[in-house]
């Protein structure tokens, strides 16, 4: 079949956040000191920008806090794996150069991201199509490169569909992937044994094999078939840089935020970003208490745990691990100041960036909620955070999935083939109702139980002492 891209925007399904602005602040960025780390090469007064240092892939994130991709290809072209647009999974497609200390890229929609040396590192600058360069910036945050086993897929390809027409996925640092065809477009991915493995929600299994330095092997396993065994189908396909598939018309709505209600009040559900970029939220529950999304320490999916009070220009949490993060507004907009557990809050913060307010009815489910298992009652965790990822950490099971909010219930299509609905009740309870792998949400669920949304405090053990360092 033809492709149609727009038809598959996958702003269909992301749902819109809102950011955070006062009256008194005008849509622009923080302020420049985004990234804090060691920066290699930064060039002398006088120098220009090496184009060796900016080529490749770059994490970037976009008004909403949420992570796309960049790569800047040797020939001048750049691709971006940001599929909210009416162009879907293909992304935007662009040119870059040096521009002072960085690079500028100019895409076709009419955006302009600048990537450049900061005081404390790379940083992120974003103009929209309407926003003239020597104006504030509409956006502006970390810029960060991926991990070195991840870099070579991060990105854009054209792949073949079962009939032999091509089609655009957009595979991004976090995990997620897009493709612009069928109902279900979204997935998840992972590299492994030299091969990028794709597992699409609707069943489906591409593995993207990287032959030589541009050129690439798919195969296609369909729905219920074990990935180990004969591929349904092996074909040789691109990457996609500076030219869309079918031409598909720009994209000049990047942003797609409001007003926040009442900027005095930071009780509710924001979204920031670790080390890498990637969205995390935490939870301020009128009456102190904090809940974070990030699953990457030792307690996965049950997140960070804490307490929060009025600090200054904005609120001060402080987790159970030792880290700290002030949300607290800036002359730009909100911002996220964050401290390690080694770092007193007097000293240089281990980083900064954007902090957004998310609002409407999804914001009720983003959080850490906590059940039990079937078979022996132990309390596991789920959590659902506002990029669309969800996490859970039962014992030999996959942990990675994704959600939309389908009527009042939230439906989370977790890549092992389980489905579950969350639905909201009184006093912070969720009711969960299970269906197994190869069954459909239409029908009767497998199983039903009530649940809890997480505040402070852990269902099951203490953290250890000294935990892994949290956002690097």
């Amino acid at each position: 079949m033809r492709l149609t891209v727009a038809a598959f925007a996958v702003a269909l399904f992301v749902l819109p956040l809102q950011a955070q602005q006062s009256d008194s602040v005008p849509n622009a960025a923080p302020k420049s000191n985004l990234v804090l780390g060691s920066v290699m090469g930064v060039p002398r007064a006088g120098e220009g920008a090496s184009r060796e240092t900016f080529l490749g892939t770059w994490s970037l994130t976009d008004e909403q806090n949420e992570l796309f991709n960049v790569t800047l290809f040797e020939d001048g072209t750049a691709r971006t794996n940001w599929t909210k647009g009416p162009n879907g999974a293909v992304g935007e497609s662009g040119r870059w150069s040096i521009y002072g200390l960085g690079v500028r890229v100019d895409y076709d929609d009419g955006w302009i991201d600048i990537i450049r040396y900061g005081p404390n590192g790379f940083e992120q600058v974003s103009y929209s199509p309407t926003t003239p360069v020597d104006g504030p910036w509409t956006n502006g945050g970390k810029a960060v490169r991926p991990a070195e086993d991840l870099a070579p897929f991060v990105g854009v390809f054209s792949l073949i569909d079962n009939e032999g027409e091509p089609f655009a996925v957009a595979l991004q640092s976090n995990g997620l992937c897009f493709k612009s065809i069928d109902r279900e477009h979204r997935g998840l991915w992972s590299v492994g044994d030299g091969c990028a493995e794709i597992r699409w929600l609707d069943g489906w299994t591409d593995q993207l094999h990287r032959l030589e330095e541009d050129r690439w092997e798919q195969r296609t396993w369909a729905p219920g078939a074990d990935p180990g065994s004969k591929p349904r189908t092996e074909t040789r396909v691109s990457r996609i840089r500076a030219a869309g598939l079918d031409g598909a018309a720009p994209d000049t709505s990047r942003s797609r935020f409001g007003i926040l209600p009442d900027p005095q009040k930071f009780a509710g559900v924001w979204a920031l970003t670790d080390g890498q970029n990637n969205t995390f939220d935490v939870v301020l529950f009128p009456g102190g208490a904090a809940r974070s999304t990030w699953s990457k320490g030792p307690e996965g999916s049950c997140g960070e745990w804490g307490r929060w009070r009025p600090y200054g220009e904005g609120v001060r949490v402080d987790y159970d691990n030792g880290w700290i993060d002030l949300i607290r507004y800036s002359p730009s907009g909100f911002e996220e100041v964050a401290f390690s557990p080694e770092t007193p809050v007097t000293a240089r913060p281990s980083a900064i960036g954007k902090a957004v307010r998310t609002t409407g009815d999804h914001a009720g489910f983003i959080g850490v909620f906590e059940l039990r298992m079937e078979q022996n009652g132990e309390p596991f965790c789920v959590a659902i955070q506002s990029d669309g990822l969800a996490f859970k950490n039962i014992p030999g099971e996959p942990t990675d999935g994704t959600w939309t909010l389908e009527g009042d219930a939230a439906v989370i299509r977790w890549s092992d083939g389980w489905i579950d609905a969350f639905t909201l009740l009184e006093n912070g309870r969720v009711e969960q109702k299970t269906w197994i792998p190869g069954s459909s949400f239409k029908e009767p669920p497998a199983g039903t139980q009530t649940g809890r949304r997480l505040r402070d405090g852990l269902p099951g053990p203490l953290r250890p002492a000294a935990p892994p360092p949290r956002r690097e």
